[in-house]
Protein backbone atom coordinates (compact mmCIF):
# COMPACT_ATOMS: atom_id res chain seq x y z
CA UNK A 1 0.00 0.00 0.00
CA UNK A 2 1.23 3.31 -0.33
CA UNK A 3 -0.09 6.81 0.17
CA UNK A 4 0.72 6.48 4.23
CA UNK A 5 -1.09 9.94 6.21
CA UNK A 6 1.49 11.97 6.97
CA UNK A 7 1.17 14.76 10.22
CA UNK A 8 -0.75 16.97 8.03
CA UNK A 9 -2.96 14.74 6.99
CA UNK A 10 -3.80 13.45 10.62
CA UNK A 11 -4.18 17.00 11.31
CA UNK A 12 -6.93 17.63 8.86
CA UNK A 13 -8.47 14.21 9.60
CA UNK A 14 -8.49 15.72 13.58
CA UNK A 15 -10.25 19.57 11.91
CA UNK A 16 -12.66 17.58 9.87
CA UNK A 17 -13.68 15.68 12.56
CA UNK A 18 -13.86 18.56 15.36
CA UNK A 19 -16.42 20.18 12.68
CA UNK A 20 -18.39 16.60 12.05
CA UNK A 21 -21.49 17.40 15.19
CA UNK A 22 -24.57 15.89 15.08
CA UNK A 23 -27.43 17.80 15.95
CA UNK A 24 -31.11 15.85 17.02
CA UNK A 25 -33.28 14.92 14.50
CA UNK A 26 -30.48 16.26 11.55
CA UNK A 27 -29.30 13.10 10.43
CA UNK A 28 -29.14 13.58 7.11
CA UNK A 29 -27.46 16.94 6.94
CA UNK A 30 -24.72 15.28 9.41
CA UNK A 31 -24.18 12.13 7.44
CA UNK A 32 -23.76 14.77 4.17
CA UNK A 33 -20.96 16.52 6.29
CA UNK A 34 -19.29 12.58 7.18
CA UNK A 35 -19.22 11.74 3.44
CA UNK A 36 -17.87 15.31 2.21
CA UNK A 37 -15.43 14.96 5.32
CA UNK A 38 -14.29 11.91 4.03
CA UNK A 39 -13.95 12.42 0.14
CA UNK A 40 -11.57 15.60 1.30
CA UNK A 41 -9.45 13.42 3.60
CA UNK A 42 -9.11 10.67 1.01
CA UNK A 43 -8.88 13.24 -1.50
CA UNK A 44 -11.69 10.98 -3.62
CA UNK A 45 -14.52 11.97 -6.15
CA UNK A 46 -17.42 10.60 -4.46
CA UNK A 47 -18.33 9.20 -0.74
CA UNK A 48 -21.66 7.86 0.32
CA UNK A 49 -23.19 6.61 3.39
CA UNK A 50 -25.45 4.37 3.16
CA UNK A 51 -27.99 1.83 5.77
CA UNK A 52 -29.18 -1.45 5.09
CA UNK A 53 -33.47 -1.21 4.46
CA UNK A 54 -33.39 -5.06 4.77
CA UNK A 55 -31.20 -7.88 3.74
CA UNK A 56 -31.10 -7.40 0.26
CA UNK A 57 -31.39 -3.55 -0.22
CA UNK A 58 -29.36 -0.60 1.50
CA UNK A 59 -30.27 3.15 0.20
CA UNK A 60 -27.85 6.25 0.27
CA UNK A 61 -28.47 7.96 3.72
CA UNK A 62 -25.45 10.65 3.12
CA UNK A 63 -23.78 12.11 0.16
CA UNK A 64 -20.64 14.14 -0.58
CA UNK A 65 -22.00 15.33 -3.98
CA UNK A 66 -24.62 17.95 -3.94
CA UNK A 67 -27.12 15.94 -5.52
CA UNK A 68 -29.99 14.35 -2.79
CA UNK A 69 -30.52 10.56 -3.82
CA UNK A 70 -32.69 8.51 -1.47
CA UNK A 71 -33.12 5.45 -3.94
CA UNK A 72 -33.44 2.29 -2.59
CA UNK A 73 -30.17 -0.22 -4.59
CA UNK A 74 -29.84 -3.94 -4.83
CA UNK A 75 -26.91 -5.32 -2.29
CA UNK A 76 -26.55 -8.96 -4.60
CA UNK A 77 -23.69 -7.68 -6.88
CA UNK A 78 -22.40 -4.55 -5.55
CA UNK A 79 -18.89 -3.68 -3.93
CA UNK A 80 -20.19 -3.07 -0.75
CA UNK A 81 -21.82 -6.36 -0.60
CA UNK A 82 -18.30 -7.59 0.40
CA UNK A 83 -18.63 -4.92 3.48
CA UNK A 84 -22.08 -6.21 4.88
CA UNK A 85 -21.26 -9.88 4.56
CA UNK A 86 -17.65 -9.50 5.65
CA UNK A 87 -18.35 -6.68 8.17
CA UNK A 88 -14.72 -5.44 7.84
CA UNK A 89 -13.52 -2.86 5.54
CA UNK A 90 -12.98 -3.61 1.86
CA UNK A 91 -11.33 -1.87 -1.04
CA UNK A 92 -10.69 -2.03 -4.61
CA UNK A 93 -7.33 -0.16 -6.19
CA UNK A 94 -8.33 -1.01 -9.63
CA UNK A 95 -11.56 -3.15 -10.54
CA UNK A 96 -11.11 -2.61 -14.46
CA UNK A 97 -11.05 -6.18 -15.88
CA UNK A 98 -12.37 -7.50 -12.26
CA UNK A 99 -15.30 -9.41 -10.73
CA UNK A 100 -15.73 -6.45 -9.32
CA UNK A 101 -16.04 -3.87 -12.18
CA UNK A 102 -19.51 -5.02 -12.53
CA UNK A 103 -20.62 -3.75 -8.93
CA UNK A 104 -19.27 -0.29 -9.51
CA UNK A 105 -20.93 2.61 -10.71
CA UNK A 106 -20.19 4.02 -13.96
CA UNK A 107 -16.75 5.50 -14.38
CA UNK A 108 -15.21 4.71 -11.30
CA UNK A 109 -12.52 2.28 -10.80
CA UNK A 110 -10.90 2.65 -7.51
CA UNK A 111 -13.63 1.90 -4.25
CA UNK A 112 -13.06 1.86 -0.67
CA UNK A 113 -15.63 0.57 2.06
CA UNK A 114 -15.80 0.54 5.76
CA UNK A 115 -18.69 -0.73 7.62
CA UNK A 116 -21.10 0.76 10.25
CA UNK A 117 -21.17 -1.25 13.31
CA UNK A 118 -23.49 -0.06 16.42
CA UNK A 119 -22.41 -1.07 19.74
CA UNK A 120 -23.81 -4.58 19.32
CA UNK A 121 -21.75 -5.37 16.42
CA UNK A 122 -24.86 -5.00 13.75
CA UNK A 123 -23.39 -3.92 10.71
CA UNK A 124 -26.34 -1.27 9.97
CA UNK A 125 -24.67 0.23 6.77
CA UNK A 126 -21.44 1.60 5.05
CA UNK A 127 -19.31 4.27 4.00
CA UNK A 128 -18.29 4.20 0.50
CA UNK A 129 -15.70 6.22 -1.71
CA UNK A 130 -15.02 5.64 -4.89
CA UNK A 131 -12.64 7.60 -7.51
CA UNK A 132 -12.39 7.92 -10.77
CA UNK A 133 -8.59 7.33 -11.37
CA UNK A 134 -6.37 3.93 -9.72
CA UNK A 135 -5.81 4.32 -6.40
CA UNK A 136 -3.49 2.30 -4.15
CA UNK A 137 -5.24 2.68 -0.33
CA UNK A 138 -2.43 2.77 2.40
CA UNK A 139 -3.37 1.24 5.76
CA UNK A 140 -3.49 5.13 7.28
CA UNK A 141 -6.49 5.81 5.45
CA UNK A 142 -8.43 2.62 6.07
CA UNK A 143 -7.86 3.52 9.67
CA UNK A 144 -8.86 7.10 8.90
CA UNK A 145 -12.21 5.75 7.16
CA UNK A 146 -12.61 3.01 10.44
CA UNK A 147 -12.78 6.97 12.15
CA UNK A 148 -15.29 8.38 10.16
CA UNK A 149 -17.22 5.12 10.12
CA UNK A 150 -17.42 5.27 13.92
CA UNK A 151 -18.54 8.71 14.01
CA UNK A 152 -21.60 7.54 11.80
CA UNK A 153 -22.71 5.18 13.08
CA UNK A 154 -22.65 6.59 16.52
CA UNK A 155 -24.58 9.52 15.35
CA UNK A 156 -27.04 7.06 13.68
CA UNK A 157 -27.79 4.98 16.71
CA UNK A 158 -28.21 7.72 18.40
CA UNK A 159 -30.44 9.10 15.99
CA UNK A 160 -32.72 5.72 16.10
CA UNK A 161 -32.49 5.91 20.00
CA UNK A 162 -34.16 8.99 19.91
CA UNK A 163 -36.93 8.39 17.13
CA UNK A 164 -37.45 5.28 19.25
CA UNK A 165 -38.00 7.74 22.66
CA UNK A 166 -40.32 9.81 20.44
CA UNK A 167 -41.92 7.42 19.57
CA UNK A 168 -42.96 5.98 22.78
CA UNK A 169 -43.59 9.33 24.48
CA UNK A 170 -46.07 9.82 21.58
CA UNK A 171 -47.51 6.50 22.39
CA UNK A 172 -47.80 7.48 26.08
CA UNK A 173 -49.15 11.05 25.31
CA UNK A 174 -51.75 9.13 23.20
CA UNK A 175 -52.28 6.40 26.31
CA UNK A 176 -52.79 9.30 28.83
CA UNK A 177 -54.94 10.88 26.77
CA UNK A 178 -56.82 8.07 26.25
CA UNK A 179 -56.70 7.03 30.10
CA UNK A 180 -57.72 10.29 31.16
CA UNK A 181 -60.31 10.65 28.58
CA UNK A 182 -61.99 6.95 30.00
CA UNK A 183 -61.55 7.94 33.36
CA UNK A 184 -63.66 11.09 32.57
CA UNK A 185 -66.46 10.00 30.88
CA UNK A 186 -66.62 7.00 34.12
CA UNK A 187 -66.38 10.24 36.42
CA UNK A 188 -69.24 11.64 34.22
CA UNK A 189 -71.40 8.11 34.35
CA UNK A 190 -70.73 7.63 37.91
CA UNK A 191 -72.37 11.45 38.62
CA UNK A 192 -74.93 11.36 36.45
CA UNK A 193 -75.88 7.29 37.83
CA UNK A 194 -76.00 8.79 41.29
CA UNK A 195 -78.07 12.04 40.07
CA UNK A 196 -80.49 9.44 38.32
CA UNK A 197 -80.90 7.01 41.37
CA UNK A 198 -81.61 9.98 43.49
CA UNK A 199 -84.11 10.87 40.74
CA UNK A 200 -85.31 7.40 41.04
CA UNK A 201 -85.46 6.80 44.05
CA UNK A 202 -87.78 9.94 44.50
CA UNK A 203 -90.04 9.24 41.71
CA UNK A 204 -90.20 5.37 43.18
CA UNK A 205 -91.93 7.24 46.31
CA UNK A 206 -94.08 9.59 44.20
CA UNK A 207 -95.66 6.66 42.12
CA UNK A 208 -96.28 5.00 46.00
CA UNK A 209 -97.89 7.47 47.20
CA UNK A 210 -99.87 8.87 43.97
CA UNK A 211 -100.84 5.25 43.09
CA UNK A 212 -102.99 4.49 45.87
CA UNK A 213 -105.24 7.36 45.56
CA UNK A 214 -105.51 6.86 41.47
CA UNK A 215 -107.02 3.43 42.04
CA UNK A 216 -109.34 4.68 44.78
CA UNK A 217 -110.60 7.47 41.67
CA UNK A 218 -110.25 5.18 38.66
CA UNK A 219 -112.54 2.81 40.65
CA UNK A 220 -115.12 5.99 41.26
CA UNK A 221 -115.14 6.74 37.97
CA UNK A 222 -115.43 3.34 36.69
CA UNK A 223 -118.60 3.05 39.07
CA UNK A 224 -119.91 5.97 37.71
CA UNK A 225 -119.99 5.02 33.66
CA UNK A 226 -122.78 2.57 35.36
CA UNK A 227 -125.06 5.56 36.30
CA UNK A 228 -127.08 7.40 34.00
CA UNK A 229 -126.29 10.81 33.30
CA UNK A 230 -126.69 13.63 30.87
CA UNK A 231 -124.65 13.45 27.74
CA UNK A 232 -122.21 16.81 28.49
CA UNK A 233 -121.53 15.00 32.06
CA UNK A 234 -120.65 11.52 30.39
CA UNK A 235 -118.25 13.69 28.08
CA UNK A 236 -116.66 15.27 30.77
CA UNK A 237 -116.43 11.72 32.95
CA UNK A 238 -114.75 9.83 29.74
CA UNK A 239 -112.24 12.83 29.17
CA UNK A 240 -111.74 11.94 33.21
CA UNK A 241 -111.24 8.23 32.46
CA UNK A 242 -109.01 9.22 29.75
CA UNK A 243 -107.09 11.70 32.06
CA UNK A 244 -106.58 9.18 34.80
CA UNK A 245 -105.19 6.27 32.28
CA UNK A 246 -102.61 8.23 30.97
CA UNK A 247 -101.40 9.26 34.47
CA UNK A 248 -101.44 5.44 35.11
CA UNK A 249 -99.18 5.05 32.00
CA UNK A 250 -96.85 7.71 33.21
CA UNK A 251 -96.57 6.18 36.71
CA UNK A 252 -95.98 2.91 35.16
CA UNK A 253 -93.30 4.79 32.68
CA UNK A 254 -91.71 6.51 36.25
CA UNK A 255 -91.29 3.18 37.76
CA UNK A 256 -89.19 1.89 34.75
CA UNK A 257 -87.14 4.70 34.60
CA UNK A 258 -86.36 4.13 38.50
CA UNK A 259 -85.43 0.25 38.07
CA UNK A 260 -83.55 0.29 34.71
CA UNK A 261 -81.23 -3.09 35.67
CA UNK A 262 -83.49 -4.87 37.85
CA UNK A 263 -85.41 -8.17 36.81
CA UNK A 264 -83.93 -12.00 36.10
CA UNK A 265 -81.47 -11.92 33.28
CA UNK A 266 -81.43 -14.65 30.22
CA UNK A 267 -79.06 -15.09 27.40
CA UNK A 268 -80.68 -13.56 24.56
CA UNK A 269 -80.21 -14.73 20.90
CA UNK A 270 -80.10 -10.88 19.40
CA UNK A 271 -81.48 -11.76 15.80
CA UNK A 272 -84.31 -13.84 16.95
CA UNK A 273 -85.40 -11.95 19.76
CA UNK A 274 -85.56 -8.33 17.37
CA UNK A 275 -87.26 -10.31 14.57
CA UNK A 276 -89.77 -11.78 17.27
CA UNK A 277 -90.20 -8.42 19.03
CA UNK A 278 -91.28 -7.15 15.63
CA UNK A 279 -93.49 -9.71 14.57
CA UNK A 280 -95.57 -9.11 17.13
CA UNK A 281 -95.47 -5.22 17.18
CA UNK A 282 -96.68 -5.99 13.47
CA UNK A 283 -99.26 -8.19 14.75
CA UNK A 284 -100.74 -6.25 17.52
CA UNK A 285 -100.34 -2.92 15.94
CA UNK A 286 -103.94 -1.47 14.17
CA UNK A 287 -104.17 -0.34 10.85
CA UNK A 288 -102.54 3.01 11.21
CA UNK A 289 -99.54 2.08 12.35
CA UNK A 290 -98.98 0.83 9.35
CA UNK A 291 -97.92 4.05 7.69
CA UNK A 292 -94.60 3.60 8.90
CA UNK A 293 -93.18 -0.53 7.38
CA UNK A 294 -90.76 -2.06 10.05
CA UNK A 295 -87.78 -2.84 8.13
CA UNK A 296 -85.12 -5.46 9.54
CA UNK A 297 -81.70 -6.19 8.96
CA UNK A 298 -80.20 -9.36 10.97
CA UNK A 299 -76.38 -9.82 10.82
CA UNK A 300 -75.88 -10.34 14.89
CA UNK A 301 -74.69 -13.98 13.58
CA UNK A 302 -76.27 -15.68 16.54
CA UNK A 303 -75.00 -13.49 19.06
CA UNK A 304 -76.09 -13.67 22.72
CA UNK A 305 -76.37 -10.92 25.59
CA UNK A 306 -77.47 -10.84 29.39
CA UNK A 307 -80.16 -8.77 29.59
CA UNK A 308 -84.49 -9.33 31.34
CA UNK A 309 -86.19 -9.93 28.05
CA UNK A 310 -89.10 -7.72 29.10
CA UNK A 311 -86.21 -4.69 29.26
CA UNK A 312 -84.99 -5.43 25.84
CA UNK A 313 -88.65 -5.46 24.51
CA UNK A 314 -89.05 -2.51 26.11
CA UNK A 315 -86.13 -1.06 24.43
CA UNK A 316 -87.48 -1.89 21.05
CA UNK A 317 -90.78 -0.86 21.63
CA UNK A 318 -89.57 2.83 22.89
CA UNK A 319 -87.16 3.24 20.40
CA UNK A 320 -89.43 2.15 17.11
CA UNK A 321 -92.21 4.30 19.12
CA UNK A 322 -89.81 7.07 19.04
CA UNK A 323 -88.81 6.65 15.78
CA UNK A 324 -92.57 6.37 14.19
CA UNK A 325 -93.97 9.39 16.11
CA UNK A 326 -91.08 11.26 14.31
CA UNK A 327 -91.29 9.72 10.54
CA UNK A 328 -93.03 10.69 7.57
CA UNK A 329 -95.80 8.74 6.81
CA UNK A 330 -95.27 5.84 4.49
CA UNK A 331 -91.18 6.05 5.40
CA UNK A 332 -89.84 2.99 6.47
CA UNK A 333 -88.60 2.13 10.28
CA UNK A 334 -85.35 0.23 9.68
CA UNK A 335 -84.01 -1.88 12.35
CA UNK A 336 -80.53 -3.78 11.96
CA UNK A 337 -78.82 -5.70 14.29
CA UNK A 338 -74.84 -6.83 13.98
CA UNK A 339 -71.74 -7.46 15.79
CA UNK A 340 -69.07 -5.04 16.00
CA UNK A 341 -65.34 -4.43 18.01
CA UNK A 342 -64.02 -8.10 17.29
CA UNK A 343 -67.21 -9.82 17.87
CA UNK A 344 -67.54 -8.54 21.39
CA UNK A 345 -70.49 -6.46 20.99
CA UNK A 346 -74.35 -6.08 19.71
CA UNK A 347 -75.01 -3.18 17.92
CA UNK A 348 -78.95 -2.81 17.61
CA UNK A 349 -79.71 0.00 15.22
CA UNK A 350 -83.35 2.13 14.82
CA UNK A 351 -83.26 4.64 12.22
CA UNK A 352 -85.98 6.51 10.74
CA UNK A 353 -86.06 9.81 8.07
CA UNK A 354 -86.99 12.74 10.72
CA UNK A 355 -89.44 15.51 10.07
CA UNK A 356 -87.79 17.75 11.62
CA UNK A 357 -83.86 18.20 12.68
CA UNK A 358 -83.32 17.73 16.65
CA UNK A 359 -80.91 20.64 17.55
CA UNK A 360 -79.83 18.91 20.55
CA UNK A 361 -79.65 15.11 20.59
CA UNK A 362 -77.93 14.67 23.71
CA UNK A 363 -80.46 17.01 25.94
CA UNK A 364 -83.61 14.87 24.94
CA UNK A 365 -81.62 11.69 26.35
CA UNK A 366 -82.18 13.83 30.08
CA UNK A 367 -85.39 12.58 32.05
CA UNK A 368 -88.57 14.42 31.48
CA UNK A 369 -87.22 16.42 28.45
CA UNK A 370 -89.66 16.21 25.38
CA UNK A 371 -90.18 17.85 22.35
CA UNK A 372 -93.79 16.08 21.68
CA UNK A 373 -96.50 18.06 22.95
CA UNK A 374 -97.79 14.73 25.40
CA UNK A 375 -94.71 13.10 25.77
CA UNK A 376 -93.29 12.33 29.01
CA UNK A 377 -89.49 12.90 28.23
CA UNK A 378 -89.11 9.27 29.76
CA UNK A 379 -89.49 6.95 26.81
CA UNK A 380 -85.46 7.38 25.95
CA UNK A 381 -83.79 7.82 29.55
CA UNK A 382 -86.07 4.52 30.17
CA UNK A 383 -83.63 3.12 27.07
CA UNK A 384 -80.59 4.61 28.64
CA UNK A 385 -80.69 3.64 31.65
CA UNK A 386 -81.51 -0.23 30.86
CA UNK A 387 -78.40 -0.18 27.92
CA UNK A 388 -76.30 1.75 30.98
CA UNK A 389 -76.85 -0.82 33.34
CA UNK A 390 -75.66 -3.72 31.79
CA UNK A 391 -72.59 -2.07 30.82
CA UNK A 392 -73.88 -0.76 27.67
CA UNK A 393 -73.73 2.37 25.46
CA UNK A 394 -76.71 4.03 23.92
CA UNK A 395 -76.76 7.01 21.57
CA UNK A 396 -78.20 9.42 19.08
CA UNK A 397 -77.13 10.72 15.96
CA UNK A 398 -78.07 12.88 12.68
CA UNK A 399 -77.99 10.79 9.66
CA UNK A 400 -77.04 12.30 6.58
CA UNK A 401 -80.61 11.59 5.00
CA UNK A 402 -82.23 13.97 7.92
CA UNK A 403 -83.34 10.89 9.80
CA UNK A 404 -82.21 10.14 13.24
CA UNK A 405 -80.20 6.74 14.21
CA UNK A 406 -81.05 5.25 17.56
CA UNK A 407 -77.95 2.88 18.49
CA UNK A 408 -77.57 0.40 21.26
CA UNK A 409 -74.11 -1.64 22.11
CA UNK A 410 -74.71 -4.32 24.45
CA UNK A 411 -71.65 -6.73 25.22
CA UNK A 412 -71.44 -10.08 23.95
CA UNK A 413 -71.57 -13.18 26.46
CA UNK A 414 -69.49 -15.90 24.89
CA UNK A 415 -70.48 -18.50 27.48
CA UNK A 416 -74.41 -19.45 27.97
CA UNK A 417 -75.88 -17.96 30.97
CA UNK A 418 -79.32 -18.90 32.09
CA UNK A 419 -80.12 -16.70 34.30
CA UNK A 420 -78.28 -14.12 36.45
CA UNK A 421 -78.96 -11.42 39.09
CA UNK A 422 -75.74 -9.36 39.37
CA UNK A 423 -76.44 -5.75 38.59
CA UNK A 424 -73.43 -3.33 37.18
CA UNK A 425 -73.15 -0.77 39.43
CA UNK A 426 -71.42 2.52 38.39
CA UNK A 427 -68.10 1.67 40.82
CA UNK A 428 -67.99 -2.02 38.52
CA UNK A 429 -68.01 0.52 35.36
CA UNK A 430 -65.21 2.71 36.45
CA UNK A 431 -63.28 -0.66 37.97
CA UNK A 432 -63.42 -2.08 34.28
CA UNK A 433 -62.86 1.67 32.57
CA UNK A 434 -59.59 1.69 34.46
CA UNK A 435 -58.72 -2.00 34.55
CA UNK A 436 -55.45 -2.36 31.96
CA UNK A 437 -56.07 -3.31 28.25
Amino acid sequence: MGNVLGPANAAEIIDVLACLEYRSGELREFLDQVAQGFSRVLGVDWTVVTLIEDPQRYRIAGNSSDATDDRVFTLHGSVSSHVVEGGAPYWVNDATGTSDQAGMPDGFVAYLGVPLKVASGEVIGTVCSFDRAVRDFSDDEVAAARVFAARAAAAIDQYRVNQALLRFNAELEQEVERRTADLRNAQQQLIRRERLAAVGELAARIVHEVRSPLSTMTMALDHMHGLELPQGTRQRLSLACDEAERLRRLLAEILSFSTPGQGRKEAIDVDAFVARTLGELAQAEPPAETRNPLHKLAAAQGSHVLINPDKLRQVLINLISNAREAAPPGTPIVVTSDVVDDASTVRIRVHNQSIDAIADLERILEPFVSNKPRGTGLGLPIVRGIVEALNGSFSLTQAADGGVTAEVRLPVIHERVDAADTQVTPATAIERTLSPA
